[in-house]
């Protein structure tokens, strides 16, 4: 395997959202320069269940508040990550996490419930149902340019996925804003169920 490089499986969802700018200047955990550089675009709520990694089996939370200008090219970031593995945080995929318990429980076989708490305090609960057939994707038909900021320096990161996934739907959920972005003031512009996926995450 190359430098760098990390292979993943696993399932997860994707959440897309619209932002208003109020929330994103008071709630989505950015420092002023990157309030100052913020340009809008769709926010995301990314949680990944890892069944195979080189950090072994793990779950991680991320938040995405939109698109940023660095480095004169407008890319995604990560604003507020939590990951259930100490071991995967080291790898700082998509930059710095914060370790948290993740919990996972079946309602039916189209619907689960997801817990994250950080010393026994809900920080996000959601229960999420997924809906239609499952189909072929592979990450060219979603991309989009993604970085993170490590030791002061802008990394670019490149990423080739493929699996199957159907859509999904919101039935509950729950916040800690203190802790996470208040996403439940929102509805998802869409969700994304993948059942199944393989993804490599690159730095460039």
């Amino acid at each position: 395997m190359e430098a760098n490089k990390q292979v993943k499986e696993g399932n997860g969802y994707i959440f897309a959202y619209y932002f208003d700018e109020e929330f994103i200047e008071k709630d989505c955990f950015l420092s002023k320069e990157q309030k100052k550089n913020f340009k809008g675009g769709f926010g995301a709520v990314i949680f990944a269940n890892y069944t195979n990694s080189s950090a072994g089996p793990y779950q991680e939370l991320l938040f995405i508040p939109g698109k940023f200008a660095i480095d004169g090219d407008e890319s995604y970031m990560v604003s507020k990550a939590y990951c259930s593995s100490a071991l995967a945080m080291e790898q700082q995929v998509f930059g710095k996490k914060e370790l948290a318990d993740f919990k996972i429980e079946k309602v039916d076989d189209k619907t689960e419930t997801i817990v994250v708490t950080r010393d026994g305090k809900p920080i996000f609960r959601i229960e999420v149902q997924s809906w239609g057939f499952n189909i072929p994707m592979t990450s060219d038909m979603v991309k989009f340019p993604l970085v993170s900021v490590e030791d002061g320096k802008v990394v670019k990161w490149d990423y080739n996925g493929s699996g199957t996934a159907s859509f999904a739907k919101i039935e509950a959920i729950g916040v800690r804003p203190a802790k996470f972005p208040d996403v439940a003031l929102f509805s998802p512009l869409v969700g994304i169920h993948f059942e199944k996926f393989n993804i490599d995450y690159t730095k460039k």
